[in-house]
């Protein structure tokens, strides 16, 4: 079932990759600055235990594919989610990497959790879905300090039979606070 829903993502995504390809090898003149974003959220952790990182490319004049990696826990690590995603983003003024974006995203989240009942730890994975609303600033003489900001929501295919905690959740709310590098 998993590798189904991983598999039908793909290939929604497939046109948008499509396109983005065109964009890159068409003779539209392209887009100065930065072609690079790699970024942390480091108030999530300073004040949650909450890790994550991505990486951006713009691939076009106004898209975006990224990669991105994040790990959170809640209590002491009773609940722990660590999930990689691919990011597409579209930039609408057409500066890909700066200004309002809204995008998808597409990955494998793996949730684990010490069980109530026998202190034995549970772990289960699953495709994950999400939306993304942003805005990204790059900044600076040569627009190399990127900061964005962004909401969006996310949904892991797991059964929330699977796991055990009372905490878990299969679909949440996201927030991004993120600073970076642009190059």
């Amino acid at each position: 079932m998993n590798k189904s829903v991983l598999a039908l993502s793909v290939m929604m995504l497939m046109p948008f990759t499509a396109s983005s390809a065109q964009l890159v090898f068409s003779s539209a003149p392209t887009t100065r600055g930065p072609s690079n974003v790699f970024s942390i959220q480091p108030l999530n952790a300073m004040t949650l235990t909450m890790y994550s990182a991505e990486y951006e490319r713009r691939t076009g004049s106004a898209l975006t594919l990224g990669v991105g990696g994040t790990h959170w826990s809640l209590g002491d690590d009773d609940l722990a989610y660590t999930s990689g995603d691919l990011k597409l983003r579209y930039y609408p003024q057409g500066t890909g990497l700066q200004g309002f974006s809204f995008g998808g995203s597409v990955g494998y989240t793996s949730v684990s959790a010490n069980s109530p009942f026998d202190d034995s730890e549970e772990s289960t994975s699953g495709a994950s879905f999400g939306v993304l609303l942003e805005h990204q600033w790059l900044m600076g003489a040569g627009r190399n300090f990127a900061v964005a900001l962004g909401v969006g929501g996310k949904a892991v295919m797991i059964s929330e039979d699977e796991i055990s905690s009372d905490d878990f959740i299969a679909r949440y709310p996201t927030i991004r606070i993120s600073v970076g590098y642009a190059f």
